[in-house]
């Protein structure tokens, strides 16, 4: 069998949240590749099994007027009428049916999971995940987040998830637990080509101290931020990176680590915090991604859009669905989006 010789990162369409599922090329150990999951948020199957009313895709806002024309109004119109559940039905993914049918050949396990930071909107579906599928590693910060004994869980997350994420944490599966940090990713397996920004070991523990004594603790800015090498330039995989996680970057490292960039999956689902003025311009990427599902009065589109040039393709995956980018040995780059001519009709600004 001849390895595979493509990189492949598919951004999922999961309403809010984020999954990012990489198959790196093959090696001399694994022909088929080697398959990454970054985050999961597993929001289609949890409504399916809850039916639970008006959280489904998180468009409710979006979709109670149907019939306003584009040209009158600001608000998103939908080229034909669709409720939330048809929504949900036809176009949001279900991380391990996506990986089973696009990604995984023959009987193939994931390789590694790299949680981003300890928010749900990135571990829902985690439990099922687990039981369903094997991982071998398991890539995380050494943050103090602790919620074993919330109270209240909201009705779209499952404490099942958070208990089977502890476990892991707590050494008691056998996959293998590992925290890098900035500069010591080298140390498990380098021909991944994924290069850490951050944080540094120095980072999170600031960050823990900082949350030591809040009643409820943020812990974006200790994002893995992940930057994948190729021949045809960087994805840079940032998770909820916020100001501080950016302003570190830039201070260690200087911009000239972000000028190969190619695609960027916006930090925080294309929010405004976690938009960076200085990085993105030292970017300049090809390819903005959002994984968002319902917009938030937080947008950052339009500076991504004023800040980038011209010709920068912008997909939010609410409107585009699945986003994937193919990059083979020899350097040839491909992308593509499950829905080219968008899911519903953008407003005119």
């Amino acid at each position: 069998m001849l390895p595979n010789n493509r990189l492949e990162v598919h951004c999922l369409n999961v309403d809010h949240g984020d999954c990012t599922i990489i198959r790196h090329p093959g090696d001399q150990h694994k022909s088929k590749g080697r398959i990454s999951f970054v985050d999961i948020n597993d929001w289609k199957d949890r409504q399916a099994e809850d039916e639970q009313e008006g959280l489904i895709a998180g468009l409710s806002g979006q979709m109670g007027d149907l019939s306003v024309n584009a040209s009158q109004s600001k608000r998103v119109v939908f080229k034909q009428q669709i409720s939330e559940d048809e929504y949900a039905e036809k176009y949001l993914d279900d991380p391990l049916e996506y990986f089973r049918s696009e990604v995984a050949k023959s009987d193939q396990d994931i390789w590694r999971f790299v949680c981003t930071h300890p928010d749900m909107d990135h571990l829902s579906g985690l439990d099922r995940l687990w039981d369903e599928e094997s991982i071998s590693v398991f890539w995380d910060t050494a943050h103090n987040k602790d919620l074993s004994d919330a109270e209240y869980w909201p009705p779209e997350y499952d404490e099942a998830d958070w208990d089977q994420y502890a476990k892991i944490r707590d050494g008691e599966t056998d996959c293998q637990y590992l925290q890098p940090t900035r500069g010591s990713q080298e140390q498990y397996w380098e021909d991944d080509n994924i290069e850490i920004l951050h944080p540094s070991p120095d980072f999170v523990e600031e960050m823990n101290e900082e949350n030591e004594d809040e009643d409820q603790p943020e812990y974006n800015d200790i994002s893995y931020v992940l930057k994948l090498n190729t021949r045809a330039g960087a994805i840079l995989l940032p998770g909820d990176a916020e100001q501080d996680a950016w302003d570190t970057i830039l201070d260690y490292r200087g911009e000239d680590v972000l000028e190969d960039v190619r695609v960027l999956k916006a930090s925080h689902h294309g929010r405004d915090d976690g938009f960076h003025k200085e990085a993105v311009e030292a970017m300049d990427p090809e390819y903005v991604v959002l994984s968002v599902g319902a917009k938030p009065n937080t947008d950052a589109h339009q500076k991504y859009r004023r800040t980038c040039s011209d010709d920068t393709e912008i997909w939010s995956t609410r409107q585009y669905g699945t986003v994937s980018f193919t990059i083979t040995n020899r350097g040839a780059f491909a992308a593509s989006c499950a829905v080219p001519d968008g899911i519903f009709d953008l407003p005119e600004e």
